[in-house]
């Protein structure tokens, strides 16, 4: 009966500590790389993050756009469509693989490749560049300029990031914003959307700790039941 209480206990632990992961909307985006700029490998991501004032709370960001004269990747094409994204992480989560893409018909000149929304198999795929994994992968360009807490390419809590949009090709050349749900051709319209992040979460170390307890107490559990 003990044993049986911890584990249903630890179980309810790990329960609320992944309650605000668990709530967050899931948008899967999958990327294939092709070679225009940085080398990136194909993956899939979990979720859409995005203006806090439209986004679920453990989805937002706080962001703001300024002109910028530099490009990277690509030539300055003598369009003002070059731009600084400054980010922070107010959702209380911590965010992995951060990748900027295009809403539909829209294009941007440092693409490390496509981006696919499973949600629309017909649709064709949208221009995306992985933000981080700069500082880890030598040889790849400096989309993200900084961070303002460890240099470890984790988008954490209270975190601020500042990235690269070089040659955005958006209807009247409008900077890139992040207020509607979905990606690619998903976007409503109209929209005062031109473009979407799309990241991973990363478990809590406690969290990871407290998953370790429920595996711990369900083997005992079942060990208790064996003749």
């Amino acid at each position: 009966m003990i044993r049986r209480t911890l584990s249903r206990l630890a179980f309810a632990c790990v329960t609320a500590a992944l309650a605000p992961l668990a709530s967050a909307v899931p948008m899967p985006g999958n990327f294939v790389d092709d070679q225009r700029c940085d080398p990136v490998s194909n993956r899939s991501l979990t979720h859409e993050l995005g203006n806090v004032t439209v986004f679920p709370t453990n989805e937002a960001f706080i962001v703001s756009v300024v002109p910028t004269s530099q490009t990277i990747c690509v030539p300055n094409d003598g369009i003002a469509n070059d731009w600084l994204v400054r980010i922070v992480n107010v959702s209380g989560l911590s965010w992995q693989d951060l990748f900027f893409v295009c809403d539909g018909g829209v294009t941007v000149g440092n693409a490390d490749g496509v981006m696919f929304n499973p949600a629309m198999a017909t649709a064709p795929p949208t221009d995306a560049f992985r933000i981080d994994g700069t500082l880890t992968v030598t040889g790849m360009n400096d989309n993200l300029l900084s961070e303002s807490m460890a240099n470890n390419e984790i988008f954490q809590p209270g975190e601020i990031w500042n990235f690269m949009v070089s040659n955005f090709m958006s209807p009247g050349f409008a900077p890139p914003l992040f207020n509607t749900i979905g990606f690619g051709f998903a976007t409503p319209a109209p929209s005062t959307s031109q473009a979407s992040i799309l990241a991973s979460p990363i478990p809590e170390p406690a969290s990871l700790g407290l998953i370790g307890m429920v595996g711990i107490g369900i083997g005992t559990r079942r060990r208790t039941r064996r003749p």
